[in-house]
């Protein structure tokens, strides 16, 4: 039995080295390797490479697809841009992973996700990264909302395999969960994340404001102390300093904002979040129940209106003595026998049946049909 594996992994803060793109082409013949790329895709044999040291080693994002189920996406971040305390709020299970590299710069995010019920789908990886790459940056930026989506998707498993109990809470639910932004929705769909735990979660969650925070006012309350600071590590060089400065701006000014949002949030607990789930769901099934009745009454309300019309293109479908005809003529059939047990004209349709039946005795190939689609015995 054919397997497939797709790996893909991103250089998106410094390009590889010719060092680093010989060593990691030497990982197979099946590699394709750029700059800021490598792409791996094998329909027989395994990755012969370590997922989690060319993170911590080589590179900012990886994707994993595989057709037996794993839904992988790894994240590097630089250390000084994220609170790993934060993070690790997160792990209710196995499936989400972090830990910091070994020389303690960058955070390693690891979001590795088995849909066992997708077994054996073919899902191509090619091309799905693009629509995920967004996320890192959002991370990088204090957005959690792609963290809470994982810990939504980790949750009820956490329950089952003993991870969690009844009785843990949840994370802090980040603003905006009613207003997703498109790449957290990619991954909604890249991981299979229950819909209706999402709309139960986002109850507790409150707008996002993305307002522009006016830098020029918050540099003048920067302390003289703070900014020699930041002056320092500009002479040293050091790496995305600009990033981590405007963050620090933008903390300074919604920190109150931040806190007060916090503290309104009720946690919930995890079967909390799963029974309201299954409320949710069972709510919505009425929901669809009560719209597809009322779209079945249009239906035959419109179909009652040209009733006449509908017997007379069944008899000409008939004398076109031809099976794609027969066909479209038991369909015909079929919506005039629903429409007349919602009239309750039933005994008039049976009559054009018998009808039928008499004029047409010697069309086997009709009668087969009507027979097999319960227009008579």
């Amino acid at each position: 039995m054919s397997t497939y594996q797709y790996y893909e992994f991103r250089a998106m803060d410094c390009p590889l080295t010719k060092e680093q793109r010989k060593e990691v082409a030497s990982l197979s013949s099946r590699a394709t390797v750029t700059s800021h790329q490598a792409t791996f895709a094998y329909n027989y044999g395994d990755f012969r490479g370590n997922e989690e040291e060319l993170m911590e080693t080589h590179f900012d994002m990886m994707l994993c697809v595989t057709n037996w189920g794993t839904r992988r996406l790894m994240f590097r971040l630089p250390s000084s841009l994220i609170n790993i305390n934060q993070v690790e709020s997160f792990c209710v299970s196995e499936e989400i992973g972090c830990w910091l590299s070994k020389d303690k710069q960058y955070t390693i995010l690891d979001l590795n996700f088995e849909n066992e019920d997708e077994n054996g789908e073919w899902i191509e990886g090619e091309g799905l990264l693009n629509e995920l790459i967004d996320l890192r940056e959002e991370l990088i930026n204090g957005n959690f909302r792609l963290l809470y989506l994982a810990w939504l998707k980790a949750s009820e498993r956490a329950l089952e395999m003993g991870y969690a109990d009844e009785e843990t809470f949840e994370p802090a639910v980040p603003a905006g969960l009613k207003n997703l932004s498109d790449t957290q929705k990619a991954y909604i769909e890249f991981v299979n994340i229950d819909k209706g735990l999402i709309a139960v979660a986002s109850k507790q969650s409150e707008e996002r404001t993305d307002e522009v925070i006016d830098i020029e006012k918050w540099i003048e309350r920067v302390s003289e102390e703070k900014k020699n600071e930041f002056l320092l590590r500009l002479s040293r060089g050091e790496q995305n300093l600009s990033v981590i400065f405007n963050k620090y701006l933008c903390e300074s000014a919604t920190q109150n904002q931040s806190q007060n949002a916090e503290e309104r949030t009720e946690r919930r607990t995890i079967i909390y979040l799963v029974e309201d789930t299954k409320k949710w769901h069972k709510q919505e099934k009425k929901n669809r129940e009560i719209e597809q009745e009322l779209a079945r009454k249009q239906r035959l309300e419109r179909l009652a209106k040209n009733k006449s019309m509908a017997w007379e293109k069944v008899y000409k479908l008939i004398d076109e003595k031809n099976a794609n005809a027969y066909d479209k003529a038991v369909e015909q059939l079929k919506e005039l026998h629903e429409l007349s047990k919602y009239q309750g004209t039933e005994e008039y349709f049976e009559e054009e049946i018998a009808d039928i039946l008499a004029t047409y005795h010697r069309r086997q190939s009709l009668l087969r049909k009507m027979r097999s689609a319960g227009l008579m015995e």
